[in-house]
């Protein structure tokens, strides 16, 4: 016997990387860059000049100031318009600040649509670079692990910040653009101004990167509540709840589990909110005491005569749009603090990956493999989900042939499921192997092996598509082939209700879309038959996982007679609780507690009188 390939080592759920801050800002700036290079550029223009123009316009009104004071002390009695003609420095500068005014006010209602739009490319760019990571991402155990779904949760609150990232980008370019002119001035005060203007800044900045520190560690250490308020709030507005939720009277139970969950979340993010706005505030007003201190020297020097009224009025604004400048810059480093450690989880869902990896080797055609490979093997098989003790299944053999139809009987947790899952890879075995015409399907493509698979899961999806994409999306390349979908649509029994339907193949199906129609249970179920149908000509294996469930006990036994004749020269795995509808298969597997406790054919089974044949009896004394 071959020996089993252990990979009890191999961890079935995906590790996260933790991130420094470094790296997620660099990363997100890379980021924002990557989705909008061109609105970058136009923003940095705009704010070059937005950000500098108030330091010039303060300049040339110093100038206006200086020399109409002049011209005010001389007395000159000519008239006005005269006088003002004769003074090119007086004129320019009027005419200058007339026009830098004008220019700047025209710049700013260009750089609100350039924000918008910088805003609009980052979320499509980075919604489209998370959605392919998610789409693409080989392991289902990202949809059913909580840390990783904690992890989807707070990407979509990450892209929300990354958005904020673009005009956060923007308001530190103006601020610097503010500040770079504005030291230059102040320092023609004194040296010490912007000095003793940013050192009395610099308590306010811990202060605040406190703070969005603090409120990061609720949001993220909240995420699975947020999760949870986000599963009763699809409960309360869904259309799949909407019935139960009536029929039962459940509206307040779900309303106040959602209402109990906010209430949590706010009162801890009040409380820290209400403790750094404190600290902030009390920094802020030591910040704004020591801006006073060069506006009181200013107006000391003016009294003495060291400096004029246009100076007044220049080093006043100038003072102002220092310590606007650096407010800005400050209020951004906490920001861009509090963006970094948001987008961390982006960045820790695109390094993530999948503990379910993808072979590189061709599938070997089954007329090319040995007589004695031909079919699927399972040796010594084992399964356990991640973070649990328990197996779900335990050392299974089994083959199954080419032609060949087996049934998975078993009590409710017996693993049956699990087992078609595994066979179509969407996880790998804790322990052992499975083996396609001789070959590990872990070696093998993996985009290659499950086009080879022809799946009806229990848990179908009903996509609120056509009902032409409903089933063509079984086999893409079939999509427009309309004689193609008929057959299949005819084969599942529901071509009679197609041709009812005004729009025949290109009706939208689910209530949610426009003119959109719905199907009962039992024709949903024939429609995702159908889809598993149209992909018959690359398929090798069936798997029927209770395909029937929502048909009745007539239409059951139609549709298991179909089964049977597609099954011909295919593996075929059905998985049933309905024992009658077993006797169609060539073998009958009967799983217990995750372990293969009888095997054969229904009148071999019948005739042990063990397991099965009670099952079997059991159930058939219902109809009697």
């Amino acid at each position: 016997m071959i020996a089993s390939i252990a990979q009890s080592e191999k961890p079935l759920t995906p590790e996260l990387r933790p991130l420094q801050p470094m790296e997620a800002l660099r990363r997100s700036l890379w980021l924002v860059f990557q989705a909008a290079p061109k609105e970058l550029r136009s923003m940095a223009g705009l704010n070059l000049l937005l950000g500098t123009g108030p330091s010039i316009s303060f300049w040339l009104g110093k100038i206006v100031i200086d020399e109409t004071s002049r011209l005010v002390g001389q007395g000159v009695g000519q008239d006005a318009i005269t006088l003002l003609l004769a003074q090119s420095t007086l004129l320019w500068a009027i005419v200058g600040s007339i026009g830098l005014n004008l220019v700047v006010d025209s710049v700013d209602s260009v750089a609100t649509s350039v924000y918008a739009a910088l805003r609009d490319r980052v979320r499509g760019y980075v919604e489209s670079q998370v959605l392919q990571k998610v789409a693409n991402f080989h392991d289902i155990a990202l949809f059913e692990s909580p840390p990783l779904l904690n992890v989807l949760e707070l990407t979509q609150k990450g892209i929300q910040r990354l958005q904020q990232l673009s005009f956060i980008v923007a308001g530190t370019l103006r601020g610097i653009f503010a500040f770079v002119p504005s030291v230059a001035l102040s320092l023609t005060v004194a040296w010490w101004v912007p000095l003793l203007l940013l050192a009395s800044s610099v308590p306010s900045t811990f202060a605040e990167l406190k703070h969005h520190k603090k409120s990061w560690r609720v949001e993220e250490t909240q995420a699975g509540a947020n999760r949870e308020m986000n599963i009763y709030n699809k409960m309360l507005s869904g259309g799949s709840y909407a019935k139960e939720l009536r029929l039962f009277s459940l509206q307040g139970i779900m309303l106040d589990r959602w209402q109990r969950q906010f209430n949590d979340l706010f009162t801890r993010m009040q409380q820290v909110r209400q403790e750094g706005a404190i600290a902030v505030m009390l920094w802020a007003i030591v910040g704004g005491l020591a801006g006073a201190i060069p506006y009181i020297y200013i107006v000391l020097g003016v009294v003495q005569g060291r400096y004029t009224l246009g100076d007044l009025a220049l080093y006043t604004g100038i003072l102002m749009q220092l310590r606007r400048s650096v407010y800005i810059l400050i209020s951004n480093i906490g920001n861009i603090y509090d963006v970094t450690l948001a987008t961390s989880p982006i960045f820790q869902l695109f390094d993530l990956q999948p503990a379910l990896h993808s072979g590189d080797q061709p599938m070997v055609p089954v007329e090319q493999a040995r007589s004695s490979d031909r079919g699927i093997q399972l040796r010594n098989l084992s399964f356990a989900y991640s973070g649990s003790d328990k197996s779900i299944l335990r050392r299974v053999n089994l083959t199954v042939k080419p032609g060949e139809m087996v049934a998975l009987v078993g009590e409710n947790g017996a693993g049956k499921t699990t087992l078609a899952k595994l066979l179509c890879r969407l996880y790998d075995p804790t322990e052992g192997e499975i083996r396609w015409h001789g070959q590990d399907i872990r070696q093998v493509d993996l985009h290659e092996l499950r086009s080879r698979i022809a799946v009806v899961m229990q848990d179908y999806a009903r996509f609120p598509a056509t009902l032409r994409e409903n089933v063509g999306w079984g086999f893409l390349p079939q999509l427009q082939e309309d004689q193609a979908l008929q057959a299949v649509l005819q084969d599942a029994g529901i071509d009679q209700v197609v041709k009812e339907l005004e729009q025949g193949l290109e009706t939208p199906l689910g209530r949610e879309l426009e003119h959109g129609v719905d199907l009962s249970g039992g024709q949903w179920q024939r429609l995702a038959i159908a889809r598993s149908l149209l992909r018959l000509s690359q398929a090798e294996l069936l798997v029927f996982d209770e395909p029937t469930a929502a048909l009745d006990p007539k239409n059951e036994h139609e549709i298991y007679s179909i089964f049977k004749a597609i099954a011909r020269d295919r593996m075929a795995i059905v998985v049933s609780h309905r024992l009658a509808l077993a006797k169609m298969a060539d073998r009958i597997v009967v799983l217990e507690h995750g372990e293969v406790v009888e095997m054969g054919t229904h009148d071999e089974l019948m005739a042990l009188g063990d397991r099965y044949y009670t099952m079997f009896s059991r159930q058939a004394s219902s109809y009697l």
